[in-house]
């Protein structure tokens, strides 16, 4: 849905490592993968903030190329490392391989802007005459 295509090089060029390490097809999925989970999500949204240029076409790569990153930087989903006696913990949903975007990402797609609600209470009255 989106018209901006994303190149194994944007997420290339975003990587600080070595892409080597991964097939390059598995990348390409990853990131086509990453596309059609936002167009699904927002996708009519997105395509009105491109087509205003209100989210530019490099920061839409930006974001598809860090969902794909968050998979391909940490594909054991470790959580933290230990030395002396090692240990380690595990995030799964990391570990599952999931693409994720953040609470950052969704708002740049979508415009959406997600409102943190606090526990509180609320007076209500009848207005005085």
């Amino acid at each position: 849905m989106a018209s901006v295509k994303v190149e194994y090089d944007d997420v290339a060029n975003r990587y600080e490592g070595d892409l080597g390490r991964f097939e390059k097809p598995f990348v390409e999925t990853q990131i086509a993968d990453a596309v059609d989970y936002a167009d699904a999500r927002w996708g009519p949204f997105i395509t009105q903030r491109l087509l205003s240029g209100v989210l530019t076409s490099g920061l839409y790569k930006r974001i598809i190329a860090d969902a794909v990153l968050r998979v391909l930087r940490n594909p054991q989903g470790l959580a933290s490392e230990g030395d002396g006696g090692y240990t380690y913990s595990t995030r799964a949903t990391v570990a599952s391989g999931n693409l994720w975007f953040t609470n950052d990402d969704v708002e740049i797609l979508s415009g959406l802007f997600s409102q943190q609600t606090m526990a509180g209470t609320v007076a209500v009255r009848i207005p005085p005459r």
